[in-house]
């Protein structure tokens, strides 16, 4: 799966070997119990307020320590800057299917090098993913 935040790549993809790994995917929605005196039952109401929390961690491979420690020490703020929906595409072979959280807000990054290798989690939250099925 690729992912892309505005202009800036997250997961790269498959053939970067820069896939996310501990991938995960809420969605809440705000609901209202109305309940009434001598009621035989509560009244349940959605109050269509959705929020979708998706949390993931990308491994990447630089050519050597110092621009590990360097993305490391920059990429944060290039995340936290970045303006756009976040994407994701999938990557099922020719017809690629495309995720879309247009109002991804960045909730958490951190970032951790080790050697030449930097493990980054990001947590972002919107309201609702939307998809759009691969074309055949």
């Amino acid at each position: 799966m690729k992912i892309r935040l505005g202009q800036i790549d997250l997961a790269r993809g498959l053939a970067q070997r820069e896939s996310p790994s501990q991938f995960s995917l809420a969605t809440t929605r705000e609901t209202q119990v109305a309940a009434a005196v001598r009621a035989s039952q509560a009244e349940i109401f959605d109050r269509g307020n959705a929020h979708t929390v998706v949390a993931f961690t990308v491994a990447r491979r630089h050519e050597s320590v110092e621009r590990a420690l360097r993305f490391a020490a920059t990429h944060p703020s290039a995340v936290g800057a970045a303006t756009g929906g976040l994407i994701f595409v999938s990557e099922d072979g020719a017809a690629e299917a495309e995720m879309y959280l247009p109002d991804a807000a960045l909730r958490a990054v951190r970032c951790q090098p080790a050697g030449l290798i930097t493990d980054t989690s990001y947590e972002f939250v919107g309201s609702v993913l939307t998809c759009r099925p691969a074309q055949s």
